[in-house]
């Protein structure tokens, strides 16, 4: 088993290819929600396979060590199709990933975990989600934001071989990216209340129809900001400096007469 803080993540070209399809994906899913929870996302499945090729992953959310994580998408094998529920209710707490997830203690630290089998002791656990469905790693990304921790588990089965390091270092990338903006979409849900999806230019246009007022620059970065988006993957979308992005959402939320990303997607959702 082997853990350790990012550093620095190059973001490459593969990198930012996959989360712009990530982006024209927003908003969609490729069927309804399962028994047990969300169904799976396909645009993220895509982004994370665009990068290495997986056979599972899961991205969610913790905000109390003691409580069950709520799942916000996933994929896994069929063999472990009855299983997500299982996992999310009890055996998250014989996990390694809570090694991960104590060790990101400060606010936007990164930890990233590889576990093979032979890193699971509690049998039962291993067996069920390791041993029988052939999984030769699994690698953990755990994000800490504010007062909650954001994760993406992916796994491989055999034949495939164990990550790369080139791998592994995209993936890292690719989480600090992606994790924010699937926890938004999650959040938003309820608020759309309803399956259309919303691309950024559609957003845009909303603002642009509603708050006139609104620069070209400032209803870019409120589109943004709606989905999900850190001031550090707009900049590099729009090509502009971060604290560019800082200053025309400040000024937006001024003329909007708001304090928060929750207020404006308010405004735009509805």
């Amino acid at each position: 088993m082997q853990l350790w803080h990012v550093q620095e993540a190059p973001l490459t070209g593969a990198v930012l290819s996959a989360y712009r399809d990530l982006i024209d994906d927003f908003g969609g899913s490729d069927g309804p929600h399962g028994p047990h929870g969300p169904a799976p996302h396909g645009g993220i499945d895509r982004a994370i396979n665009a990068i290495a090729p997986i056979d599972r992953f899961y991205v969610s959310e913790r905000k109390d060590l003691t409580q069950s994580p709520r799942l916000i998408a996933y994929r896994v094998e069929n063999v472990l199709a009855d299983g997500v529920a299982d996992y999310m209710d009890r055996y998250f707490r014989r996990d390694p990933v809570a090694k991960a997830v104590e060790a990101a203690i400060d606010d936007g630290a990164t930890v990233v975990l590889r576990v093979g089998p032979e890193d699971i002791t509690e049998s039962e656990y291993r067996d069920r989600f390791f041993d029988r469905p052939a999984i030769v790693e699994r690698l953990s990304f755990v994000q800490r934001r504010s007062s909650r921790w954001l994760i993406m588990n992916v796994a491989r089965r055999a034949p495939l071989p164990r990550f790369s390091e080139e791998e592994v270092g995209s993936l890292a990338s690719l989480s600090q990216l992606l994790l924010p903006l699937a926890v938004r979409q999650a959040e938003l849900e309820p608020a759309r209340g309803r399956a259309d999806v919303l691309s950024v230019e559609v957003i845009e246009h909303r603002f642009a129809e509603r708050f006139p007022a609104l620069s070209g620059r400032e209803r870019q970065v409120c589109a943004r900001t709606v989905i999900g988006m850190t001031s550090e993957a707009t900049a590099l979308d729009l090509g502009v400096g971060i604290g560019s992005v800082q200053t025309y959402r400040k000024r937006a939320f001024q003329r909007l007469e708001i304090c928060s990303a929750i207020q404006l997607a308010h405004l735009i959702m509805h």
